[in-house]
């Protein structure tokens, strides 16, 4: 996204996505899109269904070639917005493998360093996903969990109608016990972003002192864990970006709120809200619309990391340190931000806007049609019942 001159690490996950787009909404008809990650258990067999812990599920019907998993999937926890809703059945229209995990796209937006975890380099899975960070350009520090296979994601979109449901089965992160060596070889940086850990885990990482600044993007998990909640190291965050679903799970939020310099929320298609404090120490805030689109999404994916990773480069390459902030920069930086994550969900595949995209996609006021792409698809066009 940027050439870049600070030194970041990224600490977070890097997965392989078996993503399969879907004819319609995962929610129903009228309901505002999924956007929640979830971790998932799977029981193999015939077709695919995935089962919420309260009852109801989502039957996909396989679109041609499918490789597998099949069976049921049950998810940890309910998803909001589906009560009522399911059962359902959508049509799964293609497939394909990709890099995934927010710690692969936050290291790929800002060109940095990431430390992940993989298992042995004789894994199959951990080999697939050392390759893609290699193709991806993504400089990789391996924490190694031998008796683990590297984890792996079912990643279900409905492309134009804008869900994204990822959902997670865990192998090697939940099985790391330290990234303390990890943090120590990777010695001092202007950017420290942690993404997605394990709560106990993302702790240790940014209370480390040797990051200038230091951003957290949690998942549902971080904002649920009541266990080793956020607000114990919230004095080692210096901005927190998260969607708003996530923000409202985090059951002592306001407290979170008045100790981080900047707190982003997101909300799709809503737009998102950035607070911060300003030098008159009042709190700020900036409120903006979704940036406008000539076409409906391809696919929403990545569209958190491309958001956060702009507004951090952004903040840091205009000279902004932990503390008050300027409400014009604040802006600026929420507005380049909205562009870069419209401009991501153009794309179905692992990948960021560039700096100059960003700004002449912000100088031209709207990402223009694109010729063609998912929303002309005539496999989208049936009726959502």
């Amino acid at each position: 996204m940027t050439t870049r001159r600070l030194q970041v690490q990224v600490f977070g996950p890097a997965y392989l996505d078996r993503v399969v787009t879907v004819d319609r909404p995962l929610a129903g008809a009228g309901r505002p899109p999924l956007d929640q990650s979830v971790d998932g258990a799977i029981t193999f067999g015939p077709g695919l269904k995935i089962h919420s812990p309260d009852g109801p599920a989502l039957s996909v019907d396989l679109p041609p070639g499918w490789p597998g998993p099949t069976g049921d999937v049950v998810l940890d926890r309910p998803l909001h917005g589906t009560a009522g809703a399911w059962p359902i059945t959508v049509r799964g229209i293609t497939w394909h493998d990709d890099l995934g995990g927010m710690g692969a796209g936050f290291a790929a937006a800002l060109g940095g360093e990431l430390v992940s975890a993989l298992g042995s380099e004789d894994d199959p899975m951990s080999r697939a996903v050392a390759d893609r960070l290699r193709g991806a350009g993504v400089p990789h520090r391996p924490v190694r969990v031998p008796e683990r296979t590297a984890d792996w994601t079912l990643l279900l979109t409905s492309g134009p109608f804008g869900d994204k449901l990822p959902i997670g089965f865990r192998g090697c992160h939940a099985a790391v016990r330290s990234l303390a060596g990890a943090v120590e070889a990777a010695g001092p940086c202007d950017l420290r972003v942690v993404a997605a850990l394990p709560n106990r885990l993302a702790a240790e990482a940014l209370r480390a002192g040797d990051a200038r600044v230091r951003l957290f993007a949690p998942s549902m998990r971080n904002m649920a864990d009541r266990g080793d909640p956020v607000s114990r190291f919230v004095g080692s965050i210096d901005i927190l970006c998260c969607n708003r679903h996530e923000w409202e799970t985090l059951e002592d939020r306001e407290q979170v709120a008045w100790q981080v310099s900047i707190l982003a929320v997101t909300d799709g298609a809503a737009g998102s809200v950035v607070r911060f404090t300003t030098p008159e120490g009042e709190v700020g805030r900036v409120e903006l619309p979704a940036f406008p689109r000539s076409e409906p999404p391809r696919d929403t994916n990545r569209a958190g990391e491309a958001y956060a990773a702009t507004l951090v480069d952004t903040l840091l390459e205009n000279g902004w340190s932990p503390g008050v902030s300027d409400p014009a920069l604040v802006r600026m930086a929420a507005e380049r931000a909205s562009v870069a994550a419209a401009l991501v969900i153009d794309d179905p595949r692992f990948g960021f806007p560039t700096a100059a995209e960003v700004d002449s996609t912000l100088r031209l006021g709207r990402v223009a049609k694109s010729g063609g792409g998912d929303s002309a698809d005539p496999r989208y066009n049936a009726p959502v019942r």
